[in-house]
């Protein structure tokens, strides 16, 4: 399935989303111990210096995304402008955000960009960057029954791998220039496979920690507030 179509498969529920607990209409792929889920994070940024790559979009990022979206549309703004101005709301959203700002301008991305700080790349300057994930739609674990965020390898040979790997290497050939900044060493692990013998393999930046609040310790160290 094109983007394009899934987001005009999907239209229908996105405008009229109220609770993202409630996401059973929304169900892309069901593979057992996974589910994957749509949520608008489609648009690709063809003139894209950086890539920033997480593992996949959580559920406060699906909720701020389908929220976002559901605004735009009742605004009547067309299919493409809905998924490219909801791409910078919902992506990295929610307290992760303030971390990866500050673990970037840590790591000299915003000198690379030849920016003041990487905050911009939610703001002023979204043309510098495209925000994505190894799993580009939400991804949760099943375990009893019950949904987690997904926060494990994506090992080569699964389903997993298989569904997410084409997705990414179509986003990375609509901006060929980018180089790829992996959040944490799962992304990079799975980069590293998705991206073997193209001519991505040599713009694989070295990993920076997850943003994610519960990586707290490791991100202290990063930016030097622990030893």
């Amino acid at each position: 399935m094109k983007n394009q179509s899934l987001f005009s498969k999907y239209r229908s529920v996105v405008a009229s989303f109220n609770d993202v607990k409630d996401r059973k209409d929304l169900l892309l792929k069901d593979f057992g111990e996974e589910r994957i889920y749509y949520a608008p994070f489609d648009y690709v940024n063809p003139k894209a210096r950086l890539f920033i790559v997480g593992i996949t979009p959580g559920e406060v990022q699906m909720n701020n995304m389908l929220a976002e979206a559901a605004r735009l549309i009742h605004q009547g703004l067309s299919d493409d402008e809905v998924l490219r101005r909801c791409k910078a709301v919902g992506s990295f959203s929610g307290p992760m955000r303030k971390n990866l700002v500050e673990l970037m301008d840590e790591a000299g991305i915003a000198e690379f960009l030849d920016i003041e700080t990487t905050a911009q790349l939610f703001s002023d300057k979204q043309d510098l960057v495209n925000l994505t994930s190894c799993i580009r739609y939400p991804t949760f674990a099943v375990k009893t029954g019950k949904e987690a965020n997904f926060n494990a390898e994506i090992k080569q040979g699964t389903k997993l791998f298989d569904f997410a790997a084409p997705l990414t290497l179509e986003e990375l050939n609509k901006a060929p220039n980018a180089v790829l900044l992996p959040l944490g060493p799962k992304v990079q692990h799975y980069l590293e496979k998705a991206v073997k013998g193209t001519n991505f393999e040599n713009r694989l930046l070295p990993e920076l920690p997850h943003p994610s609040g519960a990586n707290a310790e490791r991100i202290a160290y990063f930016l030097g507030r622990k030893t």
